[in-house]
C-alpha cells in the first residue's frame, strides 16, 4: 500500500475589485497572507483607480478597509 503524502497547505486569501465595488475591473490578487491582499488591492487602486482613492475620504477608506477584513474573514 503507497504511503499519501499529507503536506501542510497554506490557507490562501482571493479578492478582486469586484469584490469591493469595482464592478468594470477585471483585476485580483491570491496570495497566503490577508495583509498581502489588502496592500496589492490599494496598490492597485493607486496605480489603476487613482481617481476613486482621490474622491474618498479617510472615513472611506477606512470602511473599505473594514469590508475587506470582513470578506477576508468570512473565506477562511
Amino acid at each position: 500500500m503507497a504511503k499519501k503524502s499529507l503536506k501542510a497547505t497554506k490557507p490562501t486569501f482571493t479578492m478582486s475589485c469586484k469584490d469591493i465595488g469595482s464592478e468594470d475591473c477585471g483585476f485580483s490578487v491570491t496570495t497566503h497572507s490577508a495583509d498581502e491582499v489588502k496592500k496589492a488591492i490599494f496598490a492597485h487602486a493607486k496605480y489603476a483607480h487613482p481617481e476613486k482613492l482621490a474622491g474618498m475620504s479617510e472615513a472611506e477608506k477606512q470602511g473599505m478597509m473594514k469590508k475587506m477584513d470582513e470578506m477576508l474573514i468570512s473565506k477562511k
